[in-house]
């Protein structure tokens, strides 16, 4: 099982440091939007999808907490669903505290918005989680 955590967490970071860079442009120049000091820009965002990767393998420790299983991702089941609609309500909180009221970063127009929310970092917590748990999960097999 550690294995499979060490692996998810690392398919999770890789995954999310490529989306965070390639969303920029959804974001203000405020906060942690695009950086002019290209060396700042990198560790902003080596940080953040660091903690994107822990919420991923925080959430998945959670199911299996639930789930009385740590292998629950073997096999395809309602953990799944726990898993993604758990990581995109976190996500919301951490939306909603770090724009509307600590102000780290901000919105640019080009962002779609759901209920006020930027769609670009809840799709992220929709998507990458399940293909790093779908990759990661090769490794339960072996």
């Amino acid at each position: 099982m550690g294995r499979f955590l060490v692996n998810l967490f690392g398919i999770s970071f890789l995954l999310n440091f490529v989306w965070e860079i390639s969303q920029m442009g959804l974001y203000a120049m405020s906060g942690m939007g695009i950086r002019s000091d290209y060396g700042q820009f990198l560790a902003i965002h080596w940080q953040v999808s660091l903690k994107d990767a822990l919420m991923v393998v925080a959430m998945y420790a959670i199911v299996a907490i639930l789930m009385r299983r740590w292998d629950w991702a073997a096999d395809v089941h309602y953990g799944w669903a726990i898993f993604v609609v758990g990581l995109v309500s976190w996500q919301t909180a951490i939306e909603c505290y770090s724009v509307y009221v600590a102000g780290r970063w901000a919105y640019a127009p080009a962002m779609p918005l759901l209920f006020g929310i930027g769609f670009a970092p809840l799709a992220q917590m929709a998507l990458l989680p399940l293909i790093a748990l779908l990759w990661a999960r090769l490794s339960l097999r072996k």
